[in-house]
């Protein structure tokens, strides 16, 4: 059982460091060739904007980004 959570951890792992990847990749291309390049969407726009709604929540969008934070931060200390 623990071996199948390792996978699964494993998996989750690598999905969101290539995620992080991709968005790192698509806001490269949107600066380069602008706007709307990466597949049709305004990346950088997005990312203002969830930044934004984290700040329109008070609390507990503060909250939530404390959360995200943290899982990115123990995502890249198992990586490393």
């Amino acid at each position: 059982m623990k071996e199948v959570i390792g996978n699964v951890r494993g998996i989750i792992g690598l999905s969101i460091e290539l995620g992080i990847s991709l968005i790192a990749v698509a806001v490269l291309v949107q600066i380069l060739f602008g706007t709307t390049s990466f597949f049709g969407q305004d990346v950088v726009a997005n990312i203002t904007q969830l930044i934004t709604s984290f700040g329109q929540n008070g609390l507990v969008g503060l909250f939530a980004f404390a959360v995200l934070l943290y899982v990115f931060n123990k995502q890249a200390k198992q990586i490393a």
